[in-house]
């Protein structure tokens, strides 16, 4: 392995225990008043394990849950791109599409944690993630071992451990979103989200990786009586019903009313401004119980 992060460098030899590890400095840089160095580092007694990536690659294919998400764990110290901005938490790893075979097993089980594949042909690329609430819960997991969590935080001390400060504890520090509260069961065994736009236009949607599972979507809520629409969107297949549908089934309606008072008291105790203000105009325009004073004791975030 060859790094510039002195906290890699303190990480490498309980990765690879019991037996030598090699060091080498392979560079070392100035610039600004900053030193940096560049380290190569070597598991001797490993050394014929590593040349075998495909005997890694199956080993941790099948290793216990624990001890797979551990794995993971040093995968992601030592590739991955931790993101903790609100709005954008995710995870990610990049496995050029040479090495995507290899590594198969690996990537299989990942999804079983809840990471989702997507292609990037101008990289020859695969990006596996995981974002959101469901990047939080696993950074949590991981931070949940007393010894994981106790390197962790010392690591963090080090001038260089950004990614650790910055990216892994911030990310489990990030708070996580009830699943399912912006969402609404519109007849049995079909539920769809609540979508709220800048200027206070509300939709409710539903996505599904098929266009046979849409259309069967679309078809079942059509013979209750539901005026849906389907679209492709970002190359998924989203069932969806517009305000001026919504207002046409009152119960249906008071479902979606419900909802964007929780969302209006969430995004106002947040400070979110823009956001409470959008949520407010889309009550209004839906009709719901006294929408028209706004979030109370928030100014207009723009005239009118």
């Amino acid at each position: 392995m060859t790094t510039d992060h002195l906290w890699q460098v303190m990480v490498w030899p309980l990765i690879w225990p019991g037996g030598e590890n090699r060091v080498c400095i392979n560079g070392l840089g100035v610039n600004n008043g900053d030193v940096k160095i560049t380290w190569h580092l070597t598991a001797m007694n490993y050394k014929d394990l590593t040349e075998s990536k495909t005997k890694i690659a199956e080993e941790a294919s099948k290793l216990d849950d624990e001890g797979f998400t551990t794995f993971l764990l040093f995968a992601v110290l030592g590739d991955a791109s931790i993101i903790a901005k609100k709005g954008e938490e995710g995870i990610s790893l990049t496995i050029g599409y040479s090495k995507y075979g290899l590594w198969k097993g690996v990537v299989d089980r990942m999804g079983g944690l809840g990471f989702k594949e997507r292609d990037r042909k101008c990289l020859k690329a695969k990006i596996i993630g995981i974002y959101s609430s469901k990047a939080i819960i696993l950074t949590r997991k991981w931070l949940s071992n007393p010894l994981i969590k106790a390197l962790i935080e010392e690591l963090s001390q080090l001038s260089d451990a950004d990614k650790l400060r910055g990216g892994l504890i911030e990310l489990a520090n990030a708070r996580v979103k009830p699943l399912g509260r912006s969402s609404i069961e519109v007849i049995d065994g079909i539920s769809m989200n609540v979508h709220v736009t800048k200027d206070g236009y509300v939709e409710l949607k539903t996505v599904r990786k098929s266009h046979e599972a849409a259309v069967a979507v679309q078809e079942r809520l059509k013979s209750t009586g539901y005026d849906v629409e389907l679209s492709i969107r970002g190359g998924k297949f989203t069932v969806y019903m517009g305000m001026d549908v919504i207002k046409k089934y009152p119960e249906l309606a008071a479902k979606v009313c419900g909802v964007l008072r929780r969302m209006l008291n969430e995004a106002t105790s947040e400070g979110n401004i823009e956001r409470a203000w959008s949520i407010a105009k889309a009550m209004k325009n839906l009709n719901c119980q006294d929408p028209a004073q706004g979030p109370t004791g928030l100014k207009p975030p723009y005239p009118g």
